[in-house]
């Protein structure tokens, strides 16, 4: 599996590779172009050369630097204007002698000044999700093929309402979710095993990645050996520890998945409040799946992990039977 650093180096790499395309293609252009209007390579050619006079005239002294530039403008402009009627004529536009970005914010470097362009950060993570193979799950679960009928329509005395009924309660809160997202919204998807809750998660990932917002989707397995290692076994490599950090915080959905199946310790605890607590200053969301019911994760957890659950997270609850069960049972 790829580092991160290797991975942003060939994102970098690609985009070399899109200006490189994107300058040959211009080049291509423009000789297609002037095999047809010549008279349009020659005005190119002499306003190139316009700046190397103008350079010869000053050095030259027999005239006032100010004169020297205003004549400057003047034959620009008119070189200009008729490069613009030779256009018009032809019923062709200046674009044709302009590159072609596929970002023109950041004109295909992946930077704006010394930020990152949303594009880069959307590279990133597109291929942090290709690495983990989520991209091909979301294929496949998403809202579009969310099935009601695998939940069963009786009512439940406890819930009030049967699981059928209120898988479709939560779909719309999760479609609501994706809608209204950076409101500030975080969800807590909890219930038995087999339930949907995994894929109701990859239904809110695949519609927020079309959108084009940044999604780290990771099981809490992944998420905590991740952290032992930078903490315990990397060698020093504090860069790195540092550029996950980064990417836990900076990514505008953390899903964890399979929350409480990771193995608990004093270190995963307070881990996973920093986390939280660190995203939550940051304004950034998060959705939390785990089979473990509100006791349970008030036993697995401290005290100041599950207030943030219950106060600062939207809680969804799945009941019902297992929904594999009953589509295996259907074939």
């Amino acid at each position: 599996m790829a580092t991160r650093t290797q991975i942003f180096r060939e994102i970098l790499r690609e985009y070399d590779g899109i200006r490189t395309q994107k300058a040959a293609e211009l080049r291509d252009r423009k000789a297609e172009l002037y095999e047809r209007l010549p008279r349009l390579e020659e005005i190119e050619r002499e306003l190139a050369l316009l700046g190397t006079k103008t350079a010869r005239m000053v050095l030259q002294g027999n005239m006032n630097p100010e004169e020297i530039v205003e004549q400057l403008k003047s034959q620009q402009k008119i070189l200009e204007q008729e490069r613009l009627e030779i256009l018009a004529t032809n019923h062709l536009t200046t674009k044709l002698f302009e590159m072609e970005y596929a970002c023109p914010k950041c004109k295909d470097t992946g930077y704006i000044g010394t930020e990152q362009c949303l594009c880069l950060k959307r590279r990133l993570m597109d291929k942090l999700y290709d690495q983990s193979n989520v991209r091909d799950i979301i294929k496949v679960e998403n809202f579009d093929n969310f099935d009601f009928s695998l939940y069963n329509t009786t009512a439940s005395k406890e819930e009030g309402l049967s699981p059928k009924a209120n898988a479709e309660k939560l779909y719309r809160r999760a479609l609501a979710f994706v809608e209204e997202f950076g409101n500030g919204a975080n969800l807590l998807i909890y219930g038995g095993t087999g339930l949907g809750k995994t894929f109701l998660c990859n239904c809110i990932a695949k519609d927020l990645l079309e959108k084009g917002h940044t999604v780290l989707y990771l099981t809490a397995g992944q998420l905590f050996r991740k952290l032992e290692e930078q903490k315990f076994h990397r060698d020093d490599d504090e860069e790195e520890a540092k550029e996950w950090d980064q990417e836990l915080l900076e990514a505008e959905l953390l899903i964890i998945d399979d929350l409480g199946t990771e193995f608990a310790t004093i270190f995963t605890a307070s881990e996973l409040f920093r986390i939280i607590n660190d995203r939550k200053l940051a304004k950034k969301a998060v959705v939390i799946s785990t089979n473990l019911g509100p006791t349970e994760l008030m036993n697995l957890y401290s005290d100041r992990v599950t207030s943030r659950f219950f106060g600062e997270f939207e809680q969804m609850k799945f009941f019902g039977d297992d929904i594999r069960i009953v589509k295996k049972f259907q074939r």
